[in-house]
């Protein structure tokens, strides 16, 4: 499923505008983190989803303890929030559209 979204005060016919690509990440078949990760990146290396030059992960543990990854070519800590935020508010118009996208 695919959405465009620019950011706030962006201009899309001058370049500024960005896509946005929401994964549907059913529960079964994705509780293994590592397994998912690894299926992420088999289909990166496999072109189904776009280059990725600024990505986030950030993974919870039993404890709540908070590890968070930054990654891609152009990755420093503002793209690395930006990107964060990004994704946070893909989920939350995912659950106010009632979990469809």
């Amino acid at each position: 499923m695919r959405r465009s979204m620019a950011r706030p005060g962006s201009d899309p016919q001058h370049g500024e505008g960005m896509t946005a690509k929401l994964v549907e990440l059913k529960r079964e078949g994705w509780r293994g983190a590592a397994k998912t990760l690894r299926k992420i990146a088999d289909d990166l290396d496999a072109g189904v989803h776009p280059e990725c030059t600024v990505g986030a992960l950030t993974l919870m543990g039993p404890k709540s303890e908070v590890t968070v990854f930054g990654l891609g070519p152009k990755c420093d800590d503002l793209q690395c929030l930006g990107a964060m935020r990004l994704g946070e508010q893909k989920l939350i118009d995912v659950l106010l559209d009632g979990g469809e996208g």
